[in-house]
């Protein structure tokens, strides 16, 4: 992916600025004023700036990084159904079908009424992204999910997330959105129960009160929180590792509830298989092995799901952490080595790494990770000596290659109903294996929220003038995120955001 940075947003000149008595310490604090402010610069903040801007609200966006965008600039595609690009397709998905579908998956553990609203309003929201200057081309994300994955596709050379941000950036400023970088939300400002702005501070140690009609708050949820999710979600922190948490630490679910805001009891981690270790790069080609369906065991040397399931990235890291000490192996050999290198990989991991890349460096990587004394990377030329170096019972290992070894020729996993094209023997050369362990993108789940994403107190009541968008949200989920409704978070943020928005904007004009 192509990194870029982002330019410093113009100021804009219609916001008073007051200097008041110091009220951190011996710094002065300043005052701004506002309609609405806005809570991190990630794709549903971002979303929520523009469109509330768009319906005459005055907005301030605050974002603790240096550069907007957060993990948003490596997502690729945002879910819809129904929209004018799938129509093109001759799609038949519905919208009726998608609920179901989710619902079902999510064990009716969802809220139906927010889900139902998040796919009705879908199509809406790539719409509204095509009027800003988007283009979509939605794609199946493997063999087993519908097209829902409308990838973003270049805006000024930038691709996929990136180009999304950078669009949404383009019209904050066009629309006078203040963005202040390197300025982190600190708490929210209550007066009797009343949300009234927030307090922030920026990297120079200057602090500020933001007083605002609406806060909306979508500050990306809790990858980076080891102490949240040992508090809200059933992980271990110490077995699972963040792909790019991005310093969000909860700070958006934590000030809401601080404000009487109730979070959903969903919360939890969307998963995903990787390696993590001396000589694995992240999206080099010994990473993308980890993604690929070929043989795993586990840390006995037993198999203990269909490898298929790589291909449904949350349910495969879900698999791996569930093993003893969440840790399995993928073993391969030398006529995987060679497919790998010269026809490329079945399962792609996104499209950073798409379907049919061709992993040329995998050869080279390997023996940079033994070279440098690897533990999560081995070679052998036996199956007894694999075990030993992976830590394996011999026997249990040389039982479960010699029965995966026959999967082609019987036509049938008896195991794990494994699809046998997947099920390639191992048998031919030297084998590799590779350390599995659950890594994950982002937090799911968080604060209860009505349908028009306003925070709900733990008496169901609305919390005034509080919104909440993107991973900061709850209700979306039950234990698990699904691909089945690919790109659901990243859409999820867009649509949430262009929803509390114009929500914000349009509660500012009657609030008193």
């Amino acid at each position: 992916m192509k990194h870029l940075s982002l330019k410093q947003a113009i100021a804009a000149t219609f916001f008073s600025v007051t200097l008041l008595l110091p009220a951190f310490g011996h710094a002065a604090e300043t005052e701004l004023k506002t309609d609405v402010v806005v809570v991190g610069g990630g794709a549903a903040g971002l979303s929520a700036a523009v469109s509330a801007a768009q319906h005459g609200a005055k907005v301030i966006l605050l974002e603790k990084e240096s550069t907007l965008g957060g993990a948003a600039r490596y997502a690729e595609g945002l879910f819809a159904v129904e929209t004018d690009e799938l129509r093109k397709k001759a799609s038949p998905l519905t919208k009726d079908y998608a609920f179901k579908q989710a619902m079902e998956f999510n064990h009716w553990e969802a809220d139906a009424a927010l889900v139902r609203t998040v796919i009705d309003e879908s199509p809406k929201t790539i719409a509204w992204l095509d009027t800003l200057g988007l283009s979509f081309n939605p794609t199946s994300i493997s063999p087993d999910e519908p097209p829902t994955w409308h990838l973003v596709q270049d805006y000024k050379g930038i691709h996929h997330g990136a180009a999304l941000i950078a669009c949404l950036k383009d019209h904050a400023d066009e629309l006078g959105v203040k963005i202040m970088l390197s300025t982190p939300a600190l708490d929210l400002i209550q007066n009797n129960g009343k949300i009234e702005g927030v307090h922030a501070k920026d990297k120079d140690g200057n602090t500020y009160a933001i007083y605002g009609k609406a806060v909306i708050l979508g500050s990306g949820g809790f990858p980076a929180s080891r102490e949240m999710i040992a508090k809200y979600t059933r992980f271990d922190p110490s077995r699972v590792f963040a792909t790019a948490p991005f310093h969000k630490n909860g700070d958006g679910i934590n000030m809401a509830i601080t404000a009487g805001a109730e979070t959903d009891g969903h919360m939890g981690l969307m998963m995903h298989p990787g390696a993590v270790g001396k000589g694995v790069m992240p999206l080099a080609s010994l990473f993308s092995m980890s993604w690929q369906p070929i043989l795993w065991v586990n840390k006995y040397g037993d198999r203990f799901a269909d490898e298929g399931k790589a291909y449904d990235f949350a349910l495969a890291g879900n698999a791996i952490y569930g093993q003893r000490d969440s840790i399995a192996w993928a073993i391969w050999d030398e006529t995987v080595q060679k497919y790998e290198i010269e026809t490329g990989i079945d399962n792609g991991v996104g499209v950073l790494v798409p379907i049919g890349t061709k992993l040329t460096s995998l050869p080279a990587e390997e023996a940079k990770a033994i070279a440098k004394g690897s533990d999560v990377y081995f070679e052998a030329d036996t199956v007894a000596e694999l075990a030993k170096k992976i830590g394996a019972d011999p026997a249990k290992l040389e039982a479960t290659i010699a029965s995966y070894n026959q999967i082609q020729a019987k036509g049938h996993d008896d195991a794990f109903a494994k699809d046998v094209r997947y099920a390639v023997p191992v048998k031919n050369g030297k084998l590799h294996a590779l350390r599995l362990v659950p890594m994950y993108f982002t937090s799911i789940g968080g604060v209860k929220v009505d349908t028009n994403f306003r925070a709900l107190s733990g008496k169901d009541q609305v919390i005034p003038s509080l919104y909440i968008a993107g991973s900061d949200l709850g209700g979306n989920f039950g234990d698990t995120y699904t691909l089945w409704t690919s790109g659901y978070a990243f859409g999820l943020a867009a649509t949430s955001g262009r929803i509390t928005g114009a929500e914000a904007a349009e509660y500012v004009k009657t609030a008193k």
